[in-house]
């Protein structure tokens, strides 16, 4: 070897020596960063004039694995907000056996006409009753009006989530606007590709994405379904339409819930979308239902009635309309000639609420056992709510209390599932893209003989051209 070829040599030892040390350096301050991957120098012999080059500071990711892991992720989020949303609501309508809920309310309701028909004559189990359906009736409305509240704390939800997303998606179009702007292989790249890639894991989180990569290294995001969201410098900005629950980027529907469009399948909007769009309109439809069976059963048992006459229920003082359904239950009340039980009226919920004077008879039960019969008979529930159509209204508040307890626990199962499934993933990924320290200070234990060696032999030279000079 040629004392050139030697001063070569060294000389590109010590600056890939250089290299690897920033790489080392780079990596241990950058431990614990969110969304940075850990960095490797790629090595090359150089053929001609001896010594080597680094070609290229590489990220240390698995394609396969991010994918794996953005997927998995979309799944718990959407779990998440499903089970989120649930939950308060569940824990506001109560559980059967604590006495907060519409099954113990009926319960109470329904015991107290148990009472009045053993007591018609009583002014104080007419009474009894009259309370118990006016407690009922308070319970429905409360629990229709915390729903109504969800719905609109998920439409809210919504839209600061499509606005943080299209936020996301302009910065993806500023970064690919400047990707020339940085030398492939570098360690700016690099540091620009963990922005890139930080940015589609939190967009990753709210919809579910498929990513492309143009032949100039642009980024490209559409939704699993295929519908455009991002491509090179243009965004299909992401919108919400609170009339009809629909999701739409650009111009294309990607509504969560329908099947015919090219839409999301997971994420936070989708959970969202599954809340607004399906849970809580069911919901809603078995609380409406249970107002229903309330207000026709009375109407219907009651032989006092005449045709535009309202029975003990009503819905804001009028007879049910069937065409006037959705949101019954935050209508309901109690027919105002019996309101309060201190009208001296109370005979009515005995006499039935048509009658114009007392019955001379106040032992006569036969209104109240028809109110009892009917309350026994199926109520023939919209087959919309999971609920039997054979149940009866006595059993309806307890079928309907376990069928949205149910829902709630099925939907904590999913998310704590889909949770376990993306923190195995997620560990995965990181045993591939984190930094270990100890590997790192083991990197920088040889860095540092490598560069004495390289030292050494450039002192070395420099005693050989002493020498020979010396000789001269």
């Amino acid at each position: 070897m040629s004392i050139t070829s030697a001063l070569n040599t060294a000389a590109s030892g010590l600056r890939v020596q250089q290299s690897l040390s920033r790489v080392a350096a780079d990596n241990v301050a950058n431990s614990n960063t969110e969304g940075y991957a850990k960095r490797s120098a790629v090595v090359v012999s150089t053929l001609i004039g001896g010594g080597a080059n680094v070609t290229e500071i590489r990220r240390e990711v698995d394609s396969a694995l991010a994918r794996m892991a953005r997927l998995e992720n979309a799944r718990m989020s959407e779990q998440q907000a499903v089970y989120e949303g649930l939950r308060d609501y569940s824990i506001f309508l109560g559980e059967i056996g604590d006495g907060n809920s519409p099954a113990e309310s009926y319960a109470e309701f329904s015991a107290s006409m148990s009472t009045l028909v053993n007591m018609p004559s009583s002014s104080g189990a007419q009474a009894g009753a009259i309370l118990a359906a006016e407690n009922l009736v308070t319970t429905l409305n409360h629990a229709s009006d915390r729903l109504a509240g969800v719905r609109a704390d998920v439409d809210m939800e919504i839209r600061y989530e499509i606005a943080d997303l299209n936020d996301k998606l302009y910065e993806l179009v500023d970064l690919n606007t400047k990707l020339h702007t940085y030398q492939q292989n570098t360690f700016e790249a690099a540091a620009y590709s963990d922005r890139v890639e930080t940015i589609i894991d939190e967009i990753s989180s709210m919809v579910d994405v498929r990513v492309s990569y143009g032949s100039a290294g642009w980024v490209n995001l559409y939704t699993t379904g295929g519908a455009a969201l991002m491509e090179g410098d243009q965004v299909h900005d992401v919108s919400y339409n609170a009339g009809d629950g629909t999701f739409w980027a650009g111009g294309q529907e990607i509504t969560p819930t329908n099947p015919n469009v090219r839409g999301i399948e997971h994420g936070t909007l989708s959970g969202f979308a599954t809340l607004r769009n399906e849970t809580i309109p069911t919901f809603q439809l078995q609380l409406d239902e249970f107002a229903r069976g309330l207000i026709t059963t009375f109407e219907n048992a009651d032989t006092s009635l005449g045709a535009t006459d309202a029975g003990l229920f009503t819905d804001s003082g009028g007879r049910y309309n069937a065409a006037n359904l959705e949101g019954l239950a935050s209508r309901i009340q109690i027919n105002s000639r019996v309101e309060g039980a201190t009208t001296g009226t109370s005979w009515l919920i005995r006499d039935g609420l048509g009658t114009a004077t007392e019955s001379e008879n106040v032992s006569d039960a036969t209104q109240v056992q028809l109110f009892i019969n009917e309350m026994n008979s199926a109520m023939n529930a919209d087959p919309l709510t999971g609920i039997n159509s054979t149940v009866s209204l006595s059993d309806y508040a307890a079928e309907m209390i376990s069928a949205q307890g149910t829902t709630t626990a099925r939907a904590e199962s999913s998310y704590n599932a889909a949770r376990s499934a993306a923190e195995v993933v997620a560990a995965s990924r990181q045993n591939v893209e984190g930094v270990s320290i100890d590997e790192e200070m083991q990197n920088l234990m040889l860095i540092e003989q490598s560069f004495a060696a390289n030292s050494q032999m450039l002192s070395t030279i420099g005693e050989m051209l002493d020498t020979l000079l010396s000789i001269v």
